[in-house]
């Protein structure tokens, strides 16, 4: 059956009138009548009744609806992704991270993300900041960040993880944590703690240092700071410890401080987040690659 003859039938199941259902394809009802008799004849059955008092469905023709409607759709669907597809591809992608990890491999996801997509460019635009990592998608700077989760932020995305790592301790050299050789949750309890200010993600934070340890003691964070430089500095001097994310201690190693992982710390992840009010086809389609090519896997400590 052509298109045309489909559109037909369906729309004259819904209209069960043959002018109404002419005007609304904007043709003849001659042309109606026409389309109709043609599936008819190849069914080998009738499809309406015709009376003095309108049109009606026959019972094969009420079953032909119910069978054909939802893969008519199906088809519909299928045919204007593609046009949205086709129109969304080309054009700029602006990419940002949290965390030179993060960066580095959307550089490479870029790359060939480009190469499969001649008609799109993708540029990284900026790095987040810790306390507020989301901000620069609020403000419609980026299309898409990478950044650590979780995010819980209504209308936003959570798209592909892109990278997973170990949750380490900062602390400076000689501490007893250091030579011990690890660290866990309990540890943040008996020490003060540095951690990234910011209120609007706090949940964020409260995941890397929540207010309690496992076993309920309460964790004082001592010293909040707008920069992982500020916190690495800190914990330098000798004024508290920290809990940090590999690739931020792997581009951050310096004398007189030291990274030990956390026995018991929480899954760390990154993932591709955009805005749910902007999404567009150029987006799905760079974060399918990303999916496919699955997510980088960091180490610690680092291989040299």
């Amino acid at each position: 059956m052509e298109r045309q003859e489909i559109e037909t039938f369906l729309v004259l199941c819904e209209e069960l009138h043959f002018g109404r259902t002419a005007k609304r394809l904007r043709v003849s009802p001659a042309r109606v009548t026409q389309l109709v008799q043609k599936i008819e004849r190849r069914i080998g059955a009738a499809l309406f009744e015709r009376n003095t008092r309108g049109v009606t469905l026959t019972d094969l023709g009420r079953q032909f609806q119910r069978d054909l409607a939802p893969a008519h759709e199906a088809v519909e669907q299928v045919v204007q992704r593609t046009i949205q597809a086709a129109k969304g591809i080309d054009g700029e992608l602006r990419l940002g991270f949290l965390g030179t990890a993060n960066g580095r491999h959307l550089v490479e996801l870029a790359r060939s993300f480009e190469s499969r997509q001649p008609g799109s460019t993708v540029r990284l635009v900026l790095e987040a900041e810790v306390g507020d990592h989301l901000r620069p998608l609020r403000q419609d700077r980026v299309d898409i960040l990478a950044v650590p989760l979780p995010v819980r932020e209504d209308g936003m995305i959570v798209g592909p993880v892109v990278l997973r790592e170990t949750l380490l301790m900062a602390a400076p050299e000689g501490h007893p944590i250091v030579r011990r050789g690890y660290a866990t949750m309990e540890d943040l309890a008996d020490h003060p703690v540095v951690v990234a200010a910011g209120d609007p993600e706090a949940y964020w934070i409260d995941y890397f240092v929540p207010s309690q340890t496992p076993s309920g003691r309460p964790i004082e964070r001592a010293f909040l700071v707008e920069s992982l430089q500020a916190g690495v500095a800190l914990v330098m001097a000798g004024k508290g410890i920290g809990p940090i994310l590999a690739q931020f201690a792997q581009y951050n190693q310096h004398p007189g401080i030291a990274y030990t992982p956390i026995e018991n710390g929480p899954p760390v992840a990154s993932a591709l987040i955009w805005r749910a009010d902007r999404e567009t086809e150029l987006v799905r389609a760079f974060a399918r690659l990303a999916e496919d090519h699955g997510p980088v896997i960091l180490d610690w400590p680092p291989a040299q």
